[in-house]
């Protein structure tokens, strides 16, 4: 049997928290869930702006300008 990593076994405890805070309104609308919708936002969020500025501005911008290409 393997043992589990201390990130491990911290991570599974944040989704089964983050689980019963997003079936939590379920009973009703509360600061748990608030919580997790506005973490799940912040997050989504963050990702796709970090996920636009590595593929999109980073390649046709920052290193075109780095490379010399002031002119199109």
């Amino acid at each position: 049997m393997t043992d589990l990593y201390t990130i491990d076994v911290l991570g599974f405890w944040i989704g089964i928290f983050l689980t019963f805070c997003v079936l939590s309104f379920l009973y009703k609308d509360n600061p748990f869930y608030k919580f997790a919708e506005h973490l799940f936002v912040g997050v989504s969020i963050g990702y796709l702006v970090s996920e636009q500025y590595y593929s999109v501005v980073r390649p046709k911008v920052v290193l075109e300008l780095s490379d010399g290409h002031w002119l199109a």
